[in-house]
């Protein structure tokens, strides 16, 4: 798979973008480059630090914005609306999206987002995509809730040039709260998750306009804005 850096620059509309086939991991490559996209990495992360498998055949991007227009809790969820939007109109592949920032295809993840913020006014926006993986990759490491695209490695260069314009975009404008809910697959089910230092069930109704998922816990609702959430899978007899 190669990435053709002038059109993901024309396209993209930024100047300084670097490319990798192999890194040790695109946020330490990220330097004073506007993005950073590598093709396979030894040392990706996650949330809390978890080690984000990386295999070829992915997409791994780091993008720097500055001077956000919106809500720092909201990035992650913005994000995952522009590749949400980026996988289905360049690539014409439906996604959903599972609160906070999982993009699933078919009930398993098939991109994560990170943000990371080095200095005030600054963040790293990290996505990780299985864009053209090998499913046994995903197997046979035993990561059993993944998937992958299976896109066509010849759009790939326009894909993420439509990502990273999107993604850009995303950082300038409100966040779509109401197409978040509709597309997020975390609402309207029940769900798991610890508040107040204590694992709780309760229903999500909705995510709103600062991100936070809404849960409905008996006669109280309640805001949840990080941690784990989980939904519960209710068994048949």
């Amino acid at each position: 798979m190669v990435i053709n850096s002038k059109i993901v620059r024309d396209l993209s509309g930024m100047k300084k973008v670097a490319v990798f086939e192999h890194c040790s991991a695109t946020f330490d490559e990220i330097g004073n480059n506007d993005a950073v996209i590598a093709l396979s990495q030894d040392n990706g992360v996650g949330r809390g630090d978890h080690k984000f498998y990386s295999p070829k055949g992915g997409l791994y991007i780091v993008m720097r914005a500055v001077g956000l227009h919106i809500n720092a809790h909201t990035l992650a969820p913005s994000v995952g609306l522009a590749v949400h939007d980026a996988v289905k109109s360049v690539l014409g592949i439906e996604t959903s999206l599972k609160w906070v920032n999982d993009v699933m295809k078919c009930g398993k993840k098939v991109a994560g987002i990170l943000c990371k913020c080095p200095r005030r006014g600054e963040y790293l926006i990290g996505v990780g995509i299985n864009y053209a993986t090998d499913q046994s990759e995903l197997d046979n490491a035993g990561i059993e809730n993944a998937t992958t695209l299976c896109a066509p490695e010849n759009r790939v260069s326009y894909f993420v040039a439509g990502l990273l314009k999107r993604m850009r975009i995303a950082t300038l404008a409100t966040f779509d709260h109401k197409r978040y809910s509709e597309l997020c697959m975390t609402v309207g089910k029940n769900i798991s998750f610890v508040y107040n230092g204590t694992e709780v069930r309760g229903y999500a109704e909705s995510v709103a306009a600062d991100g936070s998922l809404v849960v409905r816990m008996g006669a109280a609702t309640v805001v949840v804005d990080a941690g784990e959430v989980s939904i519960v899978r209710e068994i048949k007899e």
